[in-house]
């Protein structure tokens, strides 16, 4: 018997910032916006969440809501509800299924880096370290493949027993446990930044817009990371939308998530560049910035071992909560569609990733010289993990939110749309619905093609 909807609007909201708040944040938003220009990367991207990201949020959940069932499934009610043959729009849920499938498989092998750090921070490994002692502590990682195969093992092992116990016995239960322990880890490392790092740089870094670094390289930036921050287009927001029930109001809903979204991107960053001023490293060090160039801080300060190890343990949390809504999303439709037992489908699913990600394991060792699809220009020099999250990333997430902001202001009615936007004034309504009609497609389809290009 399937759980048909949430305890209470609580454990929608914070099940649903878990969607959002993972590595998307705390990993690569810092070493984006150290890459992009700082100050006027953040104001660019707050802009899209609100413009863009927020109104396809509500579209997303919409959809979800209204067809009461798996993203597949969800979309062929929706269309039969409108007297529309789903054609086209069936490519939604099966987009809304290859993501979750394919993000899961190599996030959790960066998910797994995570908790070998975690363990690494509790034993002092980074303590006095210089930047090539921590570059071969990463190096030497990714090098062994028993190593970070047992790591990608156990957290996808960790997300399948919670999966398997159902919505509410599974699920929920460790959302409310995890979603106040990341915010009390985050505060708490906010706090220490700010003591022991050089908190006024971080500040005017985060916060100071320098125009003269405004690129079209930084809008696009900007914009796909709101995108890829929210997790829309991922299946996931659909998924949990369809456990909501009709008294939710979902604009408010989705502001509350971009805003919990958001605030959490900017504390990670207030986290870490602190701490990299504070120590004259570099800001622009790109994905190694987290673990490569931060260990070194954590090594240089006053109980810099048990921060380390919160930091970390912060990271695998909020990797956990969104590896929980994938697969989640991926049962959903086998549980509905064949009588098998819960933890036959997410025993199969979660083998089925965890496979996969063996792929992007071997991609940093005994397979880093193979780039399988170098002859095509877009995936020229991609590992296996690399195309798996270009592929995500760039094609898959923008293409799907691009059909979904179209499915939801021109295959879906106006009299259905207003009806599940709530009991908010008709005015905001109409914003949202010419955002997502003719403002949002134009966005979305420039993120789609410059990020191919």
């Amino acid at each position: 018997m399937v759980d048909n909807h949430w305890s209470s609007r609580t454990t929608f909201l914070m099940a649903s910032i878990g969607v959002a708040v993972g590595l998307g944040n705390i990993w690569r938003f810092p070493y984006v916006v150290g890459t992009s220009g700082g100050g006027v990367f953040v104001l660019i991207y707050v802009a899209t969440i609100l413009v863009f990201a927020v109104p396809v949020l509500i579209a997303e959940l919409m959809i979800g809501r209204r067809g009461q069932h798996n993203p597949v499934d969800a979309i062929k009610t929706v269309c039969q509800q409108e007297g529309r043959r789903p054609g086209l729009w069936n490519s939604i849920g099966f987009f809304s299924m290859a993501v979750p499938f394919i993000a899961l498989a190599y996030y959790s092998v960066v998910a797994g880096w995570t908790l070998d750090y975690f363990i690494k921070s509790l034993s002092g490994a980074f303590s006095n370290v210089d930047s090539q002692q921590s570059a071969q502590i990463f190096d030497s990682l990714l090098a062994s493949e028993p190593m970070v195969l047992l790591w990608h093992a156990l957290i996808i092992a960790i997300t399948a027993v919670i999966i398997s116990r159902g919505l509410k016995a599974g699920l929920e239960k460790s959302i409310k446990i995890l979603m106040p322990g990341l915010t009390l880890i985050l505060i708490i490392l906010v706090i220490s930044a700010a003591i022991l790092g050089d908190f006024r740089m971080g500040m005017e870094f985060l916060f100071r817009p320098d125009f003269s670094k405004l690129s079209a390289e930084t809008v696009l930036m900007a914009m796909g990371q709101g995108f890829f921050s929210l997790g829309i287009g991922a299946g996931s927001i659909m998924a949990y939308g369809a456990y909501m029930k009709q008294d939710i109001s979902i604009p408010r809903m989705s502001l509350i998530i971009a805003s919990a979204d958001t605030l959490v991107a900017l504390m990670a960053g207030l986290i870490i560049f602190p701490f990299v001023f504070a120590f004259g490293l570099e800001p622009d060090s790109g994905p190694g910035l987290i673990f490569v160039t931060l260990p070194i801080a954590f090594g240089k300060i006053p109980l810099g071992s048990v921060l380390a190890a919160m930091f970390f343990l912060l990271l695998a949390a909020a990797s956990l909560t969104t590896m929980l809504s994938m697969l989640e999303c991926m049962t959903r439709l086998f549980e509905e569609r064949f009588a098998w037992r819960r933890r036959t489908i997410v025993t199969l699913i979660a083998g089925a990733s965890w496979c996969l990600g063996v792929l992007a394991v071997l991609s940093f060792n005994v397979l880093s010289d193979v780039f399988p699809l170098e002859m095509f220009t877009f995936f020229e020099g991609k590992t296996f993990f690399d195309l798996m999250d270009y592929s995500v990333a760039n094609i898959l997430i923008p293409f799907n939110g691009l059909l979904i902001v179209v499915f939801a202001g021109w295959a879906v009615s106006k009299k259905t749309t207003l009806m599940e936007f709530g009991d908010l004034s008709k005015s905001w309504y109409q914003v949202w619905r010419f955002i997502v009609r003719y403002v949002a497609p134009i966005g979305i389809s420039t993120i789609f093609v410059l990020g191919l290009s």
